[in-house]
């Protein structure tokens, strides 16, 4: 009684990782990209917390508030002195608070653009800093270069409540940490001091960044981020020391930003990165043109904004998903119903067989041979490997047929008697993939056993020659390659056991 002949398996090629993560298809989708041009660097960009989430860009002597719905320009206040350094919204969207060069702080009705509503003058000094408390409506932090921080209550500004006068350089950010009655500043003389208006002027926590601070950012009431130099910092408020530090950046990190998504950072390189809040491991990241001040995502993540030194205001809005109309359900594509096609299967005929003698010639039909099948079946070793290298076979089935030569024990048999045409081949088919991980294992198998019957020949003939020293030459970069990706592993395990 014969028996069928036996398929040769397909050979599948290992799974490279995949090219991308969660994290990147998420914020990739904010892909159409409108660019603005303004006077001057956009140094502060701020979000109305309200919907329908407007922003407002600082640049030059002028704040300008964007439509979130048309990306265009539908307010301007204009009325300051001198460059203006922040614009911040109030958290219930009705107020925008912003500082100038000048020293004057004012404030503005967010619905009616010239309608100034109150002025502060706290310094003769340049006021980098202006927030309002985040739930406070009436309490209002401001910085100027006069080295002091000061907080105020808007509905009698004529002095500050409080102020904090023991920095020892310019402030250059401050806010208010979530949840606790606690005032943060970051100055240029490296420090972070963390302040209770309830307990005095003198600093509770004092933390070293060590290099001039840019910009702060609490995530919670127990962490707080510090940006300065190329480096960030994350703090633990309840230890009092640092839990982590990123250093991802060239150049100094100017701005930090919170999303759901994660922390934003940027950065004067030209990058704005996306830090995991759990991990703090980069998971994205843009390249600008030009070194960025100002970066911020709308509270529905609709809109990602960057403002560059260069006057350049980039806005990206996220793609909007296909809507589902209520009570009609989404047709599925052709292809989830293939992937899905004999789901509902229980096998209920899983014991009954069917055999009929007269359906062999369809059922030959159906399961017919490769011509590579057919040689290796027949024992026909030399032809099979003349079929592998035929025009039009894929790398898949070539890999097939030399690794089930391999397996039989017949790569010697089968390169046995071949001519200077089927050597150049072969031995161009083996440089290409000489560099490919997933398949040199076989390369050099079959290429050990090829140079021990050729030699004398591959010396003789030019052309085999010369593929003889370009495979060398190929080889002998790829063994460099291996011994430096060696060096570095050594080198990251010194780094990582210490």
């Amino acid at each position: 009684m014969s028996s069928s002949n036996r398929r040769v398996i397909v050979a599948k090629t290992p799974v490279l990782p995949a090219q991308t993560t969660p994290e990147q298809r998420y914020w990739r989708t904010y892909a159409s990209t409108q660019l603005v041009k303004e006077h001057n660097a956009v140094s502060h960009i701020c979000f109305n917390p309200i919907s329908p989430h407007d922003f407002a860009i600082t640049s030059s002597t002028r704040i300008q508030v964007f439509s979130s719905k048309t990306r265009e320009v539908v307010k301007t206040f204009s009325r300051f002195k001198d460059t203006v350094y922040c614009g911040e919204y109030r958290f219930d969207g009705k107020l925008l608070v912003a500082g100038d060069a000048s020293g004057l702080v004012q404030i503005f009705d967010a619905v009616q653009p010239r309608t100034l509503l109150v002025t502060i003058n706290p310094s003769s000094h340049p006021t980098h800093v202006a927030k309002f408390h985040p739930t406070v409506p009436t309490n209002l932090l401001t910085c100027s270069d006069d080295r002091v921080a000061r907080l105020y209550d808007i509905s009698q500004a004529t002095k500050p409540i409080i102020s904090f006068d023991d920095h020892e350089d310019y402030i250059r950010t401050g806010g208010f940490i979530e949840g606790s009655n606690l005032i943060t500043t970051g100055c240029y003389d490296g420090v972070v001091r963390v302040y209770d208006q309830r307990t005095g002027t003198e600093p509770i926590i004092k933390f070293q960044h060590q290099s001039p601070v840019e910009d702060i950012l609490s995530t919670n009431p127990t962490v707080l981020l510090s940006a300065g130099g190329n480096s960030i910092k994350v703090w633990d408020l309840t230890a009092g020391k640092v839990r982590n530090e990123m250093n991802n950046f060239q150049k100094t990190v100017t701005c930090l930003n919170k999303n759901e998504h994660g922390i934003l950072a940027g950065s004067l390189d030209g990058h704005v990165k996306v830090f995991d809040e759990f991990d703090w491991e980069v998971k994205f990241g843009w390249k600008f043109g030009g070194a960025v001040l100002s970066c911020g995502v709308s509270p529905d993540s609709k809109h990602f904004v960057a403002g560059l030194a260069s006057g350049l205001l980039s806005i990206k809005t996220k793609k909007s998903e296909p809507k589902v109309k209520q009570g009609v359900k989404a047709v599925k594509s052709n292809s989830f119903k293939k992937m899905m096609r004999g789901g509902d299967y229980k096998g209920e005929e899983e014991h009954r067989i069917v055999a009929n003698n007269n359906t062999s010639a369809s059922s030959s039909s159906s399961t017919k041979l490769r011509p590579y099948e057919k040689y290796l079946n027949s024992f026909k070793w030399s032809e099979a490997l003349d079929c592998a290298f035929k025009p039009g076979m894929s790398r898949e089935l070539t890999m097939t047929v030399l690794e089930e030569l391999k397996k039989r024990g017949k790569v010697r048999v089968s390169l046995l008697n071949r001519d200077e045409n089927s050597l150049e081949t072969m031995m161009l088919w083996f440089m290409k993939l000489v560099e490919d991980v997933r398949s040199v294992y076989i390369v050099v198998d079959f290429m050990s056993v090829l140079f021990e019957l050729y030699a004398g020949v591959l010396e003789k003939v030019p052309v085999l020659k010369e593929l003889l020293k370009g495979f060398y030459k190929k080889l002998n970069a790829e063994i460099e390659k291996a011994k430096e990706a060696e060096k570095i592993r050594g080198m990251l395990q010194l780094l990582t056991s210490v």
